[in-house]
C-alpha cells in the first residue's frame, strides 16, 4: 500500500534517476499519482521502457497510476556553435541567420528558420531562459536578422529562444509531435499534454488525432493563451501552469496572480489544474528544500491546483524518493490548514449543466446529513472531474468500467478511481460503493454516504442521480 493518501496529486517525471522499477515503486508508495514521459527526451525506445515499467509497477501495488505523455511542441532553440558556447557580450551586435550556421559572437541560427521572417524592429529576443537579452535593430529578411545584446553572457547551444513581443504563427503541434502523437495513441498512455498552446484549436487538432478516450492537458506558457483562455479551458480537459516559460516571457512578479487566476477557472469550469516547474528544484542535487519552496508548493495547494508537478528533480536529481516524500508531507500540511476555511467552488460544466448541479447538491447535502464518503459511477470521469472541484470535506470514490478512465481520474483532486464493471442496476452502484469504500478503510458497515450515478448506466454524459445510502 502506499502513504496515508493526501487530496493533492503528485505527477513526477520519469527520467535516467527513476527509470528502474525499483525506484518508481519506491516513488508511487511515496505518494507519486501520475508518471510524466517527457517527449523532449529520449526515444521511442526509453518511453515504451518508461512505459512498460510503470504497468509494472501499477500491477505490484494494486491501485492505478496514470501516465502522461508531454509533447516537445514548438520551442525555438539555438543552433550549433563553434566550441559547444559563446560569449555575447553587451552592447555587441549579434546576427540570427535563416541558413544554418556554425554560430560565433557574431552570428548564430536557429532551429526555427521562420524567425526570420516574423521579427520586428525594437521586439524583444530572450535566450538561455531570459538569461541573455536582445533586442532586434535591423531586419533583413529572407536572410537575417540584426540584434542587439542588452544583457550578456555566455551562450550555449541548444538553448531555447522566446521571442514574448513577436507573434509567430506556429502550429501547436510539429512534425516530431505528430510522429509522437502516433505512437502514444497505440501506446499505454492516459493523458497528454499539449506545449505551447496559443488557442483552442490546437487542443481540438490533438484531439482529432486520438481516441475518444484519451484526455488533453493544455499547458499554458505564452501570453497569447492567456488572451484565449477561456476558449482553451473549454476545449482542454486540464490546464498546466507552465511558469517557466510564462516566467519568461511575461514579467516575473505577474506569474504567481496567473496561477491563482487559472486555478480558479479550472475549478469553475470543473477541469483539472497542474502547477508545475521549480517547485522543489533544489532537492535536484539537495537532500533538503529551501523554505520559499515549501511556501511554494503549500500556495499551490491553497489556489486549488489538483495536483502538483516534479520535473528535473524527480527525472535526473539525486533524491527521487526523498522529493516525492517532501512534497507529499507539504501538500499534507496545506490541506490541513485549508480544511478549516470551508472554501466552496462555483462549478458551472456547460456542456453538462445537470452534472454540475448534482455536484453542488453534494455538498449541501453534507451539509445537512452526517455523510462519510461520496462516491461517483461514470463512464466518462467528466462528472468525478466536476465533483473533484467541490473540494468536499469528505473522501471521493470514483468507478468506471474503462480502465484508461480510472487512471486518469488520478489526476483529480481527492478522488480515488477504482475499475467498476458496468452494473445493470442503481442498486449494484450502491453496493459496489460501499463495498470499495470498505476496502480502502474509508467508511465503516452504518455510514451514509452519497452516490452519484446516471440512468442509463454507463452511458457518458448521463449524471442524473443522487442517492443518499447506508453502508451495509
Amino acid at each position: 500500500m502506499r502513504r496515508m493518501a493526501i487530496r493533492t496529486k503528485i505527477v513526477a517525471t520519469v527520467g535516467p534517476a527513476c527509470a528502474e522499477p525499483a525506484v518508481l515503486e519506491q516513488m508511487a508508495r511515496a505518494g507519486v499519482d501520475v508518471f510524466r514521459v517527457n517527449f523532449s527526451h529520449g526515444n521511442e525506445a526509453t518511453r515504451a521502457e518508461a512505459v512498460a515499467n510503470i504497468r509494472q509497477v501499477e500491477s505490484r501495488i494494486g491501485e492505478p497510476l496514470a501516465i502522461l505523455a508531454d509533447l516537445c511542441g514548438p520551442k525555438i532553440r539555438v543552433g550549433p556553435i563553434h566550441g559547444g558556447s559563446c560569449l555575447l557580450g553587451e552592447g555587441a551586435r549579434v546576427s540570427i541567420t535563416r541558413q544554418p550556421v556554425i554560430g560565433s559572437a557574431d552570428q548564430i541560427s536557429t532551429t526555427l528558420p521562420e524567425l526570420i521572417d516574423c521579427a520586428r524592429p525594437h521586439q524583444a529576443l530572450l535566450l538561455d531562459d531570459g538569461k541573455i537579452r536582445l533586442r532586434v535593430i535591423e531586419t533583413d529578411p529572407p536572410e537575417r536578422i540584426v540584434c542587439e545584446v542588452t544583457t550578456g553572457g555566455i551562450l550555449a547551444e541548444g538553448k531555447g529562444i522566446n521571442l514574448p513581443e513577436t507573434e509567430l504563427d506556429l502550429p501547436a503541434l510539429t512534425e516530431k509531435d505528430l510522429r509522437d502523437v502516433e505512437w502514444i495513441a497505440a501506446s499505454d498512455v492516459d493523458w497528454v499534454a499539449l506545449s505551447f498552446v496559443q488557442r483552442a484549436d490546437d487542443v481540438h487538432h490533438l484531439r482529432s488525432l486520438l481516441a475518444e478516450d484519451f484526455r488533453i492537458v493544455a499547458k499554458i506558457e505564452k501570453p497569447k493563451a492567456l488572451e484565449r483562455i477561456e476558449s482553451i479551458v473549454d476545449a482542454a480537459d486540464a490546464l498546466m501552469v507552465a511558469r517557466g516559460d510564462l516566467g519568461v516571457e511575461m514579467p516575473l512578479p505577474e506569474v504567481p496572480i496567473i496561477q491563482k487566476r487559472l486555478a480558479k477557472l479550472c475549478r469553475t469550469h470543473g477541469k483539472a489544474c497542474i502547477v508545475a516547474t521549480q517547485m522543489l528544484e533544489s532537492m535536484t542535487a539537495s537532500p533538503t528544500p529551501t523554505r520559499a519552496e515549501v511556501a511554494d508548493i503549500a500556495n499551490a495547494v491553497l489556489d486549488g491546483a489538483d495536483a502538483v508537478m516534479l520535473s528535473g528533480e524527480t527525472a535526473v536529481g539525486k533524491h527521487p524518493v526523498a522529493t516525492v516524500r517532501m512534497m507529499q508531507e507539504i501538500a499534507a500540511e496545506a490541506e490541513a490548514y485549508e480544511a478549516t476555511l470551508g472554501i466552496a467552488a462555483t462549478v458551472h460544466f456547460a456542456p453538462a449543466r445537470t452534472t454540475a448541479a448534482l455536484a453542488a447538491s453534494v455538498r449541501a447535502v453534507l451539509a445537512e446529513e452526517e455523510i462519510s464518503a461520496a462516491a461517483v459511477y461514470t463512464a466518462s470521469g467528466t462528472t468525478a472531474a466536476v465533483l473533484a472541484q467541490q473540494r468536499l470535506p469528505v473522501p471521493v470514490l470514483a468507478m468506471s468500467p474503462n480502465r484508461r478512465v480510472v487512471r486518469q481520474m488520478s489526476l483529480l483532486f481527492g478522488v480515488r478511481p477504482v475499475l467498476e464493471p458496468a452494473p445493470e442496476h442503481t442498486r449494484e452502484v450502491l453496493a459496489a460503493a460501499g463495498r470499495h469504500l470498505q476496502a480502502l478503510g474509508l467508511v465503516r458497515p452504518g455510514a451514509k454516504i452519497v452516490v452519484l450515478s446516471g440512468r442509463p448506466i454507463g452511458k457518458g454524459g448521463a449524471t442524473n442521480t443522487l442517492v443518499v445510502h447506508t453502508v451495509v
